[in-house]
């Protein structure tokens, strides 16, 4: 009687330490917290969103340039791209095997060069692109490759996404899938606004100021990897933001940020997180944020 008494006490034993190696795998693969990533891609960018539902966006996918491409010929048997050596290893270590939305704010290689990769490496649910983009034939062929479902947005759309949306702000007209033409991403995220602006120019952020004249914005992503041609003077301090994230590679060729770009974010105090010092940078939290560096 004391043996089955025994039996079964260390069945029951064994069946708590199962439950527990299952909950500790789901709470590693699917963390019960919120997320927001901008990923070290190099002189790209790519901005993974999660939230406690296992909803995912991922804003971008990274790629080299063209010109980085023509000047890193001689590399090219012996390197990986970007999102080999970063996005996807980062994705699915983070328990990711599907990205219900894919957001390609605009047509430029370090925006969404990695694109075939990273829908190899994922399920896609969806691709989202401007009305624009579909203009650019080669574009388009990338698209067509994916054999993903796509679909244009335009201003005034939401995405669903952390117990609310992230609004797309622009365009509101039909481009060129390129700078001025970004898909803009807006929303209160947890206890911050934030702003993803794509490749944003100076004209561009004109505009957006024209259309949306009191934008509450604490987390901006600054356009163009911190170009001098982006982050204009009245649009910082319009908006004036807590922190600034700048997406740019390690001793690039562009040499990018621009200094003057630094100075105009550091005389409106915005702290300045950058991928090539501090490798990807991560919001998490429940209901607001903390945020780190991942190397």
């Amino acid at each position: 009687m004391a043996l089955v008494y025994d039996m079964r006490k260390n069945i029951k034993r064994l069946a708590g330490f199962s439950l527990f190696i299952v909950g500790l795998f789901f709470l590693t693969k699917h963390p019960l917290e919120n997320e927001i990533t901008m990923l070290d891609v190099g002189q790209g960018e790519s901005i993974f969103l999660r939230d406690v539902t296992g909803k995912t966006i991922l804003i971008d996918v990274g790629g080299k340039a063209e010109s980085d491409k023509k000047i890193e010929k001689w590399q090219e048997k012996a390197t990986t791209s970007n999102a080999q050596r970063t996005l996807i290893p980062y994705l699915k270590s983070r328990g990711v095997a599907k990205i219900d939305q894919l957001v390609l704010t605009n047509t430029e290689k370090e925006h969404v060069g990695d694109l075939l990769e990273v829908t190899k490496a994922f399920h896609v649910g969806e691709i989202l692109v401007s009305k624009g983009s579909l203009t650019q034939k080669e574009f388009v062929a990338e698209l067509q490759a994916t054999q993903t479902k796509v679909r244009s947005v335009t201003a005034g759309e939401n995405l669903p996404i952390f117990g609310g949306y992230l609004e797309v702000l622009s365009p509101r007209k039909i481009g060129d899938g390129s700078y001025d033409d970004s898909l803009l991403l807006y929303g209160k995220i947890l206890d911050k606004h934030f702003l993803f602006t794509g490749n944003l120019k100076e004209k561009g952020e004109k505009e957006l100021l024209k259309q949306y004249p009191n934008l509450e914005v604490d987390v901006l992503k600054a356009g163009q990897h911190g170009a001098k041609t982006s982050s204009n003077p009245a649009f910082l301090e319009k908006l004036k933001p807590d922190i600034t994230l700048i997406s740019v590679g390690r001793n690039n060729r562009a040499k990018l940020p621009h200094q003057e770009t630094l100075t105009r974010l550091e005389g409106i105090k915005s702290k300045i997180y950058r991928t090539d010092r501090q490798g990807a940078i991560r919001f998490k939290g429940w209901k607001s944020w903390q945020i780190e560096s991942v190397r």
